[in-house]
Order: structure tokens, then C-alpha cells, then sequence
């Protein structure tokens, strides 16, 4: 019993002077201190992240080491601003005089813009940038881009181009709003880009490519040989076009004839 006594006095002593800012006795407050700083130390002793420009992914390239001030998280996003304004210059271009490399500069730039679609996504997903403004405005301007010349090009062949563009429009639009609607419910991700939608966005891309290489009709040049081939493609993007939006259609078909709302 004394010896119970004395362990509780001692206890409630401890637990009086640690709540009046007081310090353990014997060896505890060491240990405690002791145990303190080991975390303390802990903590300062983490590696710093090496330096990336503010942005994630792989360590700095060579380019960017030597250009370190430049902002190059911007630099996806100002390749999506690019391939806006090559839109109206597209037009302007191909209903421009007649000129010897009228249709050379048009292919070229639709080329250009083609190629910053796919860089603009493989720096985002290098670098592990994010933005909301260049997630919403990258396959809007892809969308205008491939319409313009789409359009273009209709009034140029007539029914012949007409016919598959007509069917890639309509499926874009179908598509796009059967997107929004999905957006709505939260099931976005139930209708996102597949295997054969980049397919058919790289067929499109490569089939406009030729064809507004080509020039107008009835002038003879070694350019003249892309049409076959383009309008070939062209077509076959069509057929991918139908069989890609069917399948974003019949994984939201649940949802489109769930009869419970």
C-alpha cells in the first residue's frame, strides 16, 4: 500500500506540473525532448523536390535548363491559341487568287495545326500540366479546325466530299452532346475518347491533309496524286466515324433509356 501511495503521488505530481508548462521528471523530459527534435529533425532533413519550372513530370531538358525563365507551362496552351487562329488564316488562304503555291502554304498550315493537336496533349501529359481553360478550348479548336476545311473543301468537290463530311459533322455534334448530357449526371468518363476515336481524328487529319495539297481541279502536278489517296481516307475516317460514335452510344444506352427518372 505505501508503495501504491507513493506511485500515485508521484503520477499526479508529473500530470500537475506538465499542465503548468512544467517538464517531466527523472529522465522522461529528456526522452520527450529527445524524441522531439528526432522528428524535428526528421522533418528538415527531407530532400528538397529538384527545381522543374513549376511543372511535374520528368526532370528539366536541356531546352528548358537553358531557358529556364521562359514559361513553358504556358507553351500547350499557347499551341491551342495558335491552332485557333489558323482557322480564319486557313480560309483566307484557300479562297485567295490563284497562285502557283496557293495550295502548298494551305496544306502546309493545316499540317502545322494537325501537329500542334498533337503536341499541346504529349506536353500536358510530360509535363503533367493541367489547365480547365486548355482542356475545354483544345478539342473545340480541333473541332473548327477539321470543320473549316470540312466545309472548304465541299464547296470545292462537290457530293463527292460532301457526303463524308456530312456524316463526320453529324457525328461530332451527336457526339459532343451526348457528352454534355452525360457531363450532367457525372458520367462523363462513360463516353471519353477511345481507341478508335483518336484513329479516326488521325485519319481525318492525314486525309485533309492530302487533299488540301491538292490543287484546284484541272491543274496537273505532282500534288495532283494526293486526292485519290485523300479521298479514299477520307471516306474510310467516315466508316470509323460511325462505328466509333455507335460504340460512346451504346455505353451510354443505359443510362439514355433508364426509365427510373
Amino acid at each position: 500500500m505505501p508503495q501504491l501511495q507513493t506511485f500515485t503521488a508521484r503520477a499526479l505530481s508529473c500530470v500537475l506540473r506538465t499542465s503548468r508548462g512544467g517538464s517531466l521528471p527523472d529522465g522522461n523530459a529528456d526522452d520527450t525532448a529527445g524524441s522531439v527534435e528526432d522528428a524535428s529533425d526528421g522533418v528538415k532533413s527531407l530532400p528538397s523536390p529538384p527545381a522543374r519550372l513549376l511543372l511535374g513530370g520528368p526532370p528539366p531538358g536541356l531546352l528548358r535548363r537553358l531557358l529556364p525563365s521562359f514559361p513553358w507551362h504556358r507553351l500547350p496552351d499557347w499551341l491551342t491559341y495558335a491552332r485557333c487562329l489558323a482557322i480564319p488564316a486557313l480560309a483566307l488562304l484557300f479562297d485567295s487568287p490563284d497562285g502557283i503555291y496557293r495550295h502548298t502554304s494551305v496544306g502546309a498550315l493545316f499540317a502545322l495545326a494537325s501537329f500542334t493537336d498533337w503536341l499541346d496533349g504529349y506536353l500536358a501529359r510530360r509535363w503533367e500540366i493541367t489547365s480547365s481553360f486548355g482542356a475545354f478550348l483544345d478539342p473545340v479548336a480541333d473541332k473548327l479546325m477539321v470543320s473549316t476545311a470540312l466545309i472548304l473543301l465541299s464547296g470545292r468537290y462537290g457530293k463527292v466530299m460532301a457526303l463524308p463530311s456530312a456524316i463526320i459533322l453529324a457525328r461530332e455534334i451527336a457526339v459532343s452532346a451526348l457528352r454534355e448530357w452525360m457531363a450532367q449526371r457525372g458520367l462523363r468518363d462513360s463516353v471519353k475518347v477511345g481507341y478508335q476515336g483518336k484513329v479516326k481524328t488521325a485519319a481525318t487529319m492525314v486525309a485533309l491533309t492530302l487533299l488540301l495539297f491538292v490543287p484546284y481541279p484541272g491543274v496537273d502536278g505532282t500534288s495532283s496524286l494526293f486526292y485519290g489517296p485523300g479521298l479514299v481516307l477520307l471516306y474510310f475516317s467516315a466508316l470509323i466515324t460511325v462505328t466509333s460514335g455507335s460504340v460512346y452510344f451504346k455505353a451510354a444506352a443505359p443510362v439514355l433509356f433508364d426509365k427510373s427518372e
